[in-house]
């Protein structure tokens, strides 16, 4: 890329050379210019090199005389300003980089609301679950001062109690049906902890800004204090988020995942708002573990929404989902 840079002069002042006594009458042709020397860089001015005195005639520019040059610099009231524009480069470079500061932060607090609002609804989530426990439960646990989590099956539950039994060794699963399949393999080291049903305060964080400082619980034989994550129920069709959503006037289609076990769609029902869910086939409409789905919705998505999914497992089981959104954000969660 060729760099284009130099120096360059514009004219800041005219003086009538009759107006302050360096000619006997004035002369038309005959001006006086104090002109501002500038670097420039891609021709945008950068920084001044000071200033000079010329001559116009007859629209010519020419050298002032040192006798002329001599006499006007002691004229203090023919002094002239640097203009701001000299230094347009380095004001154009600040405020391209506070444009992007200040986008960045504002990006970094939507990026932390949106954050908030999750962890919010995970909350909701996981004290429900936790305080209606099943046997079918999954347990996410994160470290409250590290980054390696543990998984955890509820083994156990009586009227006061559950039991976890968590996996010792170092694994790794992404989906439900991937973490239940970690306490199958034969390799698989456990060990059970007892924790009461009252004592949801030291394992789930109820607060966004305390997660980083919360007590958690200490496992057996681990250094580190544990929090929940969330609670994975794998009793049916576990539904989330495909990634793709896509809208257009008054038009969503959004794809939704099964990461859960196999079951069918069997309904979809407008709770609130105007807009209509349709699936993309005809229902009932049959998922097996990782399958992928997609709804379309009409109407006004500007306005809060939001729709009933049911599916029903295998057993006959109904699971039903609450999809809520307004605008560009959309959420997903199980009701029962």
């Amino acid at each position: 890329m060729r760099i284009i840079f130099g120096w360059n002069h514009f004219k800041i002042k005219t003086i009538d050379p009759f107006a302050v006594g360096l000619s006997q009458q004035a002369q038309p042709g005959y001006q006086i210019e104090i002109r501002q020397r500038y670097f420039h860089l891609f021709w945008i001015p950068c920084f001044s090199l000071g200033k000079k005195w010329a001559l116009r005639k007859d629209g010519q520019l020419y050298e002032m005389p040192e006798p002329y040059k001599f006499v006007l610099q002691e004229r203090k009231d023919l002094a002239a300003k640097t203009p701001w524009y000299t230094y347009a480069g380095p004001l154009l470079a600040a405020s391209i980089c506070l444009y992007f500061y200040v986008n960045g932060k504002v990006e970094d607090y939507r990026v932390d609301q949106y954050e908030a609002r999750q962890f919010s609804a995970a909350y909701t989530d996981n004290a429900a679950k936790f305080s209606k426990p099943s046997i079918d439960d999954y347990y996410v646990l994160d470290p409250v001062d590290g980054y390696s989590e543990k998984f955890a099956k509820v083994t156990g539950l009586d009227k006061n109690n559950i039991q976890l039994s968590y996996i010792t060794n170092s694994v790794y699963a992404s989906t439900p049906s991937d973490i239940a399949a970690l306490f199958l393999k034969p390799d698989t080291k456990l060990e059970t902890v007892t924790v009461s049903r009252n004592d949801s305060a030291h394992l789930i964080c109820k607060n966004y800004a305390d997660r980083l400082q919360f007590d958690g619980i200490t496992l057996p034989g681990e250094k580190s204090k544990y929090r929940v994550e969330r609670i994975v129920r794998l009793d049916g069709p576990i539904i989330d988020e495909a990634g793709f959503t896509s809208f257009s006037q008054e038009v969503i289609k959004t794809e939704l995942k099964n990461t859960g076990l196999e079951g069918e769609l069997v309904a979809v029902e407008k709770v609130e708002g105007d807009v209509q869910w349709q699936p993309r086939g005809a229902m009932p409409i049959a998922l097996s573990s990782n399958d992928r789905f997609m709804l379309v919705g009409s109407g006004n998505y500007q306005k809060p929404y939001k729709a009933r999914l049911e599916f029903k497992t295998g057993e006959g089981k109904k699971i039903n989902y609450l999809m809520s959104g307004q605008g560009h954000e959309q959420h997903i969660q199980r009701i029962n």
